[in-house]
């Protein structure tokens, strides 16, 4: 058995914004990679997965799962057709501050504000609302993490990516990025959130569809947070969500999904919280389910369909290297 699991974020018709910042596929685009990997493997549900976790029926033997993260309206709006005509199923985990408080999350703070601007003056204004919050960003130590977590971007998108989602406290990156984007959008976020996110109406279907999940309460790096805080975002989304569908969800996806923001004592409280699995961003196929609560997982636009895909669609579940980020997984690979 080999599971991988591709993600979307963005999925719209039309990609108009002056400047790079918001990256994504269209709805043609994603029926089309769909339809391809459907000739590859058999696309398998979240349901599907909790069971093979717990010893009941195994996922097949080439398996793929759909997922969509960040709750964004255009996912129901445009994805949720697709899946729905091709009958595949699909996990979307969403935030649950955005509606809750009306909020856009920091994550599409910077998206809005990359897009907006040139890159050379996003870079510019980052490095002036850096000073305003008495903060000096550590450029030099972060090119090649940055370039590997983030290989769609230019070199210095990349490292402004990184600085702000896996090496700023989650304060120090509210102030920073809070500031970029007041500069550019004054009094419009209740406005933007409303367009951008799913309502509780949405979510209730999904949950109902089986396909709702978590991606914690706001979209901070779990595995930089203090222990009790990271609880805190998981519980706030868990008792959020039961309560706007009536179903506690039982899968995760890491905010981010590093290394730094899904550690391995991150899993260990989501575990606790009874979630059955989740999943990091670690570039990797799953060749078992040990360790489900660290389950790796591709962008969309790495796998074959995609715009960069890093392998032959024939030889994909050969070609597609094991995951191997944290010891307990490699231990498992070995076996």
């Amino acid at each position: 058995m080999t599971l991988i699991a591709l993600n979307h974020h963005y999925v719209r018709p039309l990609f108009d914004h002056p400047h790079p910042g918001i990256h994504g596929v269209t709805p043609a685009q994603l029926e089309a990679q769909l339809r391809l990997l459907a000739t590859l493997g058999t696309f398998v549900s979240g349901d599907q997965v909790r069971d093979a976790i717990e010893g009941g029926t195994p996922l097949p033997d080439h398996a793929f799962i759909v997922t969509f993260d960040d709750g964004l309206r255009e996912q129901y709006e445009h994805a949720l057709p697709v899946l729905r005509r091709l009958g595949i199923p699909a996990l979307f985990f969403v935030n649950t501050a955005p509606v809750s408080t009306s909020r856009v999350l920091g994550v599409h703070k910077v998206h809005l504000t990359r897009a907006s601007l040139p890159p050379a003056e996003f870079v510019r204004l980052l490095r002036v609302e850096a000073r305003a919050c008495g903060l000096t960003l550590p450029w030099e130590r972060v090119g090649e993490r940055a370039a590997a977590q983030y290989a769609r971007d230019t070199p210095a998108g990349a490292e402004a990516k990184y600085l702000l989602n896996s090496v700023l406290s989650p304060r120090d990156r509210q102030c920073v990025v809070d500031r970029c984007f007041a500069a550019l959008f004054g009094g419009r976020e209740r406005e933007i959130a409303e367009q951008l996110y799913m309502d509780v109406g949405m979510m209730r279907e999904l949950s109902q569809l089986g396909f709702l999940g978590s991606h914690a309460h706001d979209h901070l790096p779990l595995g930089l947070l203090p222990p009790d805080e990271a609880r805190g975002q998981l519980t706030d989304s868990l008792a959020l969500l039961e309560a706007w569908t009536g179903r506690r969800p039982e899968a995760l996806s890491y905010p981010y999904g590093s290394r730094e923001a899904a550690p391995g004592w991150v899993a260990a409280v989501a575990s606790d919280l009874g979630f059955h699995f989740a999943f990091t961003m670690e570039r990797a196929a799953n060749a078992n389910l040990s360790a489900p609560l660290q389950l790796a997982r591709f962008s969309s636009n790495e796998l074959p369909g995609g715009k960069t895909p890093a392998m032959d669609a024939a030889q994909l579940f050969d070609a597609a290297s094991p995951r191997r980020w944290f010891p307990e997984q490699a231990r498992a690979a070995a076996r």
